[in-house]
Formats: C-alpha cells, sequence, structure tokens
C-alpha cells in the first residue's frame, strides 16, 4: 500500500470485492447502480430487524459497498423517506427536466407491508440463487457426461 500511495483500508476493501465477487467486484463499473427508494428502506429495516452491520446486509443484498447502505441511512436519518428517493449527486433545477416518476409521491407502506416486501426479496433471491445452482450443476454433470463420451 506505501509503494503505491494507496490507504490500507482501500486494498483490504479491494480484496474483500475480489473474494465475494471476482473480477467484476473490482472493476470501474460504467453506470451507478440504481435503488428505489422502497428497496432502500427494506434493506434498512432488514438490518434493523436482523440486527447486521452494513456489510453483512450489503452480502445479502447483493450490494457493492456497505457504505452505500450507511449513507442511505444517513438519508433516511436526517430527511426521511424522502432522502431515499433523491437521485444521487447534485440537485438538479426542477425547470431544466420534464417530471419523472421519481417526481411522484410514493405511497407509504404499513409495517406488515414493509415486512412482506422483505420476506418476497428474500425469497426471490434465494429463489435466483437456487436456480443459478441448478444451471451449474446441470451444466457439470452434462460436462462429465461428454468427457465419459470422449474416453470410450
Amino acid at each position: 500500500a506505501k509503494k503505491y500511495g494507496v490507504a490500507r483500508n482501500t486494498i483490504q476493501n479491494w480484496c474483500y470485492q475480489y473474494q465475494m465477487y471476482g473480477e467484476a467486484g473490482i472493476e470501474n463499473s460504467l453506470s451507478k447502480t440504481k435503488y428505489s427508494g422502497e428497496f432502500k428502506l427494506s434493506v434498512l429495516n432488514y438490518r434493523h430487524i436482523h440486527q447486521v452491520s452494513y456489510r453483512e446486509a450489503a452480502e445479502h443484498f447483493n450490494i457493492k459497498q456497505g457504505s452505500t447502505i450507511a449513507n442511505w441511512q444517513r438519508a433516511y436519518d436526517s430527511q426521511g423517506f424522502e432522502g431515499l428517493n433523491g437521485a444521487p449527486g447534485r440537485p438538479k433545477n426542477k425547470g431544466d427536466r420534464a417530471m419523472t416518476h421519481q417526481d411522484k409521491q410514493p405511497r407509504n407502506l404499513s409495517q406488515s407491508e414493509l415486512e412482506e416486501l422483505i420476506e418476497l426479496r428474500e425469497k426471490t433471491m434465494y429463489l435466483e440463487a437456487e436456480n443459478a445452482y441448478l444451471k451449474k450443476l446441470k451444466a457439470l454433470i452434462q460436462k462429465q457426461s461428454n468427457t465419459k463420451k470422449k474416453q470410450k
């Protein structure tokens, strides 16, 4: 780290990203991933309910940086749900653009609706992981089958 003038923390973070996501974890993405206010709130609620760290919540929801969730928490603490809906970066002049779907007021969800939303998203993530696992298993079996055919 000293040799290249990079903070030790940064190196550790790169190593962690590589372990979690492979090369894709340390590549600069050309566009930022955009999350809805409802998703951000469900992540914050999950973290609060399960008493997990920012990093653990990021792993659970497949978000690259735990600091992203920390930023959402600060925005939520200072501005409430509106803080989660704002576009990242410098605020734009309202007169410069047409009204978008983000300008509409979202409906506030009850606690039971938020819990159901979190549960459904967790179930979706589980099913997506199961589907990916089954695809890899099928490919492995097919590869082994092809290897056996070539040996005969």
